[in-house]
């Protein structure tokens, strides 16, 4: 039985590339391979026992990586296995019995604050991919669909943009779901931003780098890093902190959950709000002033009950 000898790391990677490449897009596949390099385990196939599960996931726990990598990972163990079982090379799937997964520790997700966010809008001269960082604020878009955004996809006569594409290593891809694909509204400072890059052929792409390429996504994380520390942002540290942002400011502006998430593309309102909707110091202060001005108020009428009752004593 080929399960004696093909070990678990050497079957997945084997299984990767033999079946899963040709059914998923390359960074989609990319990550399966990343994913992969979690499973230091290659204990012949036919000799894996729960235990051998088990301790991966031990393992990486201890390594810091995160609950959804450790499922990620898991996924994969047990696609390539059931692949293993339906070609005969090991007779049962009892190793994936009784795992058992870590709690689950929130992401605590932070926005910038308002003061940061005047620093970005007030100094894009400073990077050439200003105005860049400034349309991912205006937009809450996703790296990948800013650098993908072509001239075709902006409609400023009707004032939407229609997403539809990510960037990957250069090349356009289709985004993940259906509810991926979306029309956002062009406003104010996002208008004036695009019709000062001037519409160009239908697909050129909006923004490029310096030698009117597509944007390199590391190139312009660099950048980023680099803006960071010359408007005097420190403790940032990647770019989908803006989505973060324009969530977290749209909610806190009162605009309906529902038009956020489907602004960002989101399949539900409760993916938005778990990831988005955090509490924060300035949100405790404002919750502090209002209940302030409520029991003042109450306190008020309080008084002018009693200072009316005694008048009619």
């Amino acid at each position: 039985m080929l399960g004696n000898i093909v070990g678990l790391h050497d079957w997945v990677i084997e299984w990767l590339f033999t079946y899963k490449r040709i059914m998923v897009k390359p960074s989609t596949f990319d990550s399966y391979v990343t994913y992969a390099s979690n499973i230091t385990c290659n204990k012949p196939l036919t000799k894996l026992d729960t235990n051998d599960i088990q301790l991966l996931i031990s393992n990486m726990v201890v390594g810091g990586r995160r609950l959804s990598t450790i499922k990620h990972m898991l996924t994969i163990v047990r696609q390539s296995l059931y692949k293993a079982h339906a070609l005969g090379m090991i007779d049962n799937l009892s190793m994936l019995d009784n795992i058992e997964l870590p709690r689950n520790c929130s992401k605590i997700v932070r926005a910038l604050s308002q003061d940061q966010v005047n620093l970005i809008i007030n100094n894009t001269h400073l990077s050439f991919y200003g105005d860049f960082f400034k349309v991912l604020v205006y937009t809450g878009l996703r790296v990948g669909e800013l650098i993908a955004l072509r001239w075709s996809d902006v409609d400023l006569f009707n004032g939407v943009i229609h997403i539809s594409n990510t960037d990957y290593n250069g090349q356009l891809q289709s985004v993940k779901t259906e509810h991926g694909c979306r029309t956002i509204p062009v406003y104010g400072e996002l208008r004036k931003i695009l019709m000062k890059k001037g519409v160009s052929n239908a697909n050129d792409r909006v923004f490029k780098n310096t030698v009117g390429r597509p944007i390199v996504y590391r190139t312009v994380l660099d950048s980023w890093h680099r803006f960071c520390n010359k408007v005097g942002i420190y403790d940032v540290v990647g770019l989908h902190v803006l989505r973060h942002t324009f969530a977290h400011t749209a909610l806190r502006q009162g605009i309906p959950v529902k038009v956020v998430s489907a602004w960002l593309g989101h399949a539900d309102v409760r993916i938005t709000l778990n990831i988005y909707d955090s509490v924060d110091n300035e949100d405790m202060l404002s919750a502090a002033l209002t209940l302030e001005e409520c029991f003042t108020r109450k306190n008020s009428v309080r008084n002018f009950r009693t200072l009316s009752e005694n008048n009619v004593l």
